[in-house]
This record gives structure tokens, sequence and C-alpha cells, in this order.
């Protein structure tokens, strides 16, 4: 059934999974603003960042995509699993990225100080990022042997 999508629709959803993960890790960086920074420093700052970001992100997911195209696997199998990966970064970082940002302020103002990830943050990102991909490599499992 999840197969049952026609290819054109896969690269739709491999599509609109890029423009998540873009607009995600848009969001995560806007939501990440040092504590004092003006907005306007903060846009100056980073806008030929934003712009390589927006510009090299759809050619770097272009490569990828190209390069695994040119193995035998069917084509809706690698979109499948090009959309989960585009996907889950954004929704793995969102929750705690107001634990990664007092980190990073933390080791900023004591910068001889090294300063261990927290736990739980690391805890969630790798625990959300195994069960995305447990959930996936499942989901091929079952439809492959399902035909």
């Amino acid at each position: 059934m999840l197969f049952s999508i026609p290819e054109s629709g896969w690269w739709l959803i491999a599509l609109a999974a890029t423009a998540f993960f873009m607009l995600g890790v848009r969001a995560l960086v806007d939501s990440m603003r040092l504590p004092g920074a003006s907005r306007s420093a903060w846009k100056q700052q980073s806008r030929w960042k934003r712009r390589a970001f927006y510009v090299l992100t759809p050619v770097f997911a272009a490569v990828v995509l190209a390069i695994n195209l040119l193995r035998s696997e069917p084509v809706p199998e690698l979109l499948f699993l090009y959309s989960v990966a585009f996907v889950s970064l954004p929704i793995a970082l969102f929750p705690v990225r107001a634990r990664v940002l007092r980190h990073y302020i933390a080791q900023r103002q004591n910068s001889g100080v090294e300063i261990e990830p927290d736990r739980l943050t690391v805890v969630w990102i790798v625990g959300f990022l195994s069960a995305v991909l447990l959930t996936a490599v499942l989901a091929l499992l079952t439809t492959r042997y399902d035909m």
C-alpha cells in the first residue's frame, strides 16, 4: 500500500520534503536568535548565509538523488527514504532547540571551559532518529515482502 503511490507522486512528496526541511531549518535558526542581538543585526549578518542555504540545499538534494538513482533500487523506495530523512531532521531538533541554544550561549561565555552535551538532548535526538530509521526500515521490509 505504501508504494501504490505512482512515481510522480513520490517525486512530489520528495519535493515537499525538501521544502519542509528548508522551512524547518529556517524556523529553527529564527527561533535560536541570541539574546541581546537586534533583529536587524541578525538579519544583516545571516543574509548571505540564508541565500547560500536556499541555493545550496536544493543542489545538494538533487546531487544526492541523482547519485542514488544510478543504483538498481526502485525509485519510489529511494524517494521514500529521502523524504523520511529530510522531514525527520527538523522534527528531531525542534523540541530541543532551547536547550541547544542555552548550551551554546554558555560555551560562548566560557570559551576556555569545555561544556559537555546535554544528555537529554542527545538521548532525544538519537532516540527519535533511531525510531524513525527503524520505522522506515520496517515499512520497506513489510511492503517488499507483501507482494
